[in-house]
């Protein structure tokens, strides 16, 4: 079963993401609820998927912590979720190497199918 990590500063949030995910059948989930301890979990675990939230209080803008994930392993698998819809900016996630793009809320509808699909 694959490990994911998930990103995401609000606590109902992640528990949502979790909920999705364990419903699914995931269970193997690590939480981090800011930029900082994300990629220090990341580099401890070494998860085989970054769910990440791109508004977090500790990071002006989360598609920096997208572009340090990416340098740490240019082969990461990484999905953005957040409430931030505009073309701009999911078209720069995805071209930083971001997998897939999901706007919140996370609905099982809407998150397993993209995860799957990463995972492969």
């Amino acid at each position: 079963m694959p490990k994911i990590l998930t990103i995401e500063d609000s606590a109902f949030e992640r528990k949502a993401i979790i909920n999705v995910l364990t419903k699914a059948g995931y269970k193997d989930i690590i939480e981090a609820a800011t930029a900082g301890e994300g990629l220090k979990r990341y580099g401890e675990e070494k998860p085989d998927l970054v769910l990440l939230d791109l508004r977090m209080p500790d990071v002006e803008v989360g598609i920096d912590t997208l572009k340090k994930l990416m340098k740490l392993k240019p082969s990461s698998k990484v999905i953005v979720v957040s409430i931030v819809r505009d073309k701009e900016t999911i078209d720069e996630c995805i071209k930083l190497g971001a997998k897939a793009y999901i706007n919140k809320p996370v609905t099982e509808g809407k998150l397993i199918p993209e995860v799957k699909k990463v995972l492969g």
